[in-house]
């Protein structure tokens, strides 16, 4: 359990955090679309922070037991050993890509990807969630959030890894799908934090 000094840093950085993603969601939207790399940057911050081995994200340090909805269209784990023992392979292995959101058009051009995450399913652990498939077996949520951010965002390598060369391959109307998917992530985890701001008291010190 954190101590008072340091449950209080972790709650201000969380809204700072909080008001980064809000922010610059707002400009993306306005036009400015790379404030992406911004979210991607606050994803991993929250959610898949590593440091000298150790998991130091924010989110499941401030709330504990961290639970957030499944991909659309996505099956459980229970699901798919199903699905194994009748067919004799993961439903997840004939899949080469798929896109699993549903997406607006203003009419102008520009696109929106919108409901990437299923509310109307019971959610599964962070670390499970973070593992899911988001484009195929290979680009999962966290390896997307980890490219964006370490490739883009926070590092500029001289070179895209694998995630990024397939995703910038892919056009969603008006931009990479990566770029989309990024945005749609950071609105979902905002909502879920300010959610959570509301109706849970963080852990006591």
């Amino acid at each position: 359990m954190m101590n008072a000094h340091k449950q209080r840093k972790a709650l201000i950085d969380l809204r700072h955090s909080m008001d980064i993603l809000e922010s610059n969601i707002e400009l993306f939207h306005a036009g400015k679309t790379s404030m992406y790399r911004v979210v991607a940057a606050q994803l991993r911050l929250l959610l898949c922070d590593y440091y000298r081995g150790k998991d130091i994200s924010l989110m499941p340090r401030i709330f504990k037991q961290v639970k957030l909805h499944p991909v659309r269209g996505s099956m459980t784990k229970e699901q798919d050993e199903e699905w194994k023992q009748k067919f004799g392979h993961s439903f997840y292995d004939g899949i080469i890509f798929q896109m699993p959101a549903l997406v607006s058009f203003d009419g102008k051009g520009g696109s929106k990807v919108e409901a990437v995450f299923d509310e109307r399913r019971k959610p599964i652990d962070l670390n499970e969630w973070l593992d899911q498939m988001l484009f195929s077996k290979e680009i999962t949520i966290r390896q997307l959030i980890k490219s964006v951010a370490n490739k883009e965002s926070v590092h500029s390598d001289e070179d895209y890894d694998k995630t990024l060369i397939t995703t910038k391959s892919i056009k969603l109307v008006d931009e990479d799908i990566h770029v989309k998917f990024i945005v749609g992530i950071g609105e979902y985890i905002l909502k879920v934090l300010k959610n959570a701001l509301d109706k849970q008291t963080p852990q006591s010190p």
